[in-house]
């Protein structure tokens, strides 16, 4: 599969194998590890209301990932994005493309990319260990994804008791929602529901 076109807002960014490295991205050594959140970036992100893509402000109107397990606890874990960086992370991220259909099974933010175990006293690997949910999703099928848009004034973090910011708090009335990974069995789902509502007219 050929690389997306790299968007405008993302120019300057570095690139790994033709794809656009994320601002929030965890790097080990150098190499970015694509899919592993760096807390010191994402907190910054959160924090300066920054994309986590190509690290510039977020506007007017951005989006928001968000998982079914997000909208059960009120809040999505990852910053939000400019509407060009969400549609570029459809078609270039495995986990939103559908390329990738499980999650990883081991934890690659606390090992080097190739797998060996870091000996580097000084690396940040230890303190990016993977947390209770990586573990648990650990070679898990891969969830579904949606894009819900949000305005400005909908920016609102959600803290930990440490007054931590963990995520961008989940309004009741997003201005749009966008399906951006669809699994076969909520695909029929959907088909079920729209099928009985036809039935009921």
């Amino acid at each position: 599969m050929n690389a997306p076109a790299i968007p405008v807002a993302c120019e300057h960014r570095p690139t790994r194998g033709g794809l656009v490295v994320p601002y929030v991205s965890f790097e080990h050594n150098g190499l970015p590890v694509f899919g592993g959140l760096d807390p010191g970036k994402r907190d910054r992100a959160f924090e300066n209301g920054l994309c986590q893509i190509c690290e510039n402000p977020l506007g007017r109107w951005f989006y928001v990932l968000v998982r079914p397990m997000d909208v059960s606890v009120g809040y999505t874990p990852e910053p939000g994005l400019h509407p060009p960086c969400l549609m570029y992370s459809e078609k270039a991220c495995p986990m939103l493309n559908g390329t990738s259909a499980t999650y990883r099974r081991g934890g690659v933010i606390a090992r080097h990319p190739a797998g060996r175990p870091c000996d580097d006293p000084a690396c940040s690997c230890p303190v990016t260990a993977p947390t209770a949910e990586s573990q648990m999703r650990a070679g898990r099928k891969a969830d579904d994804w949606d894009a819900w848009m949000l305005s400005a004034d909908q920016y609102q973090l959600r803290r930990d008791a440490n007054s931590t910011a963990v995520g961008i708090q989940l309004p009741s009335e997003p201005k749009r929602i966008r399906r951006v990974r669809v699994s076969p069995e909520r695909k029929r789902a959907h088909a079920l529901i729209t099928a009985l509502l036809e039935l009921g007219t």
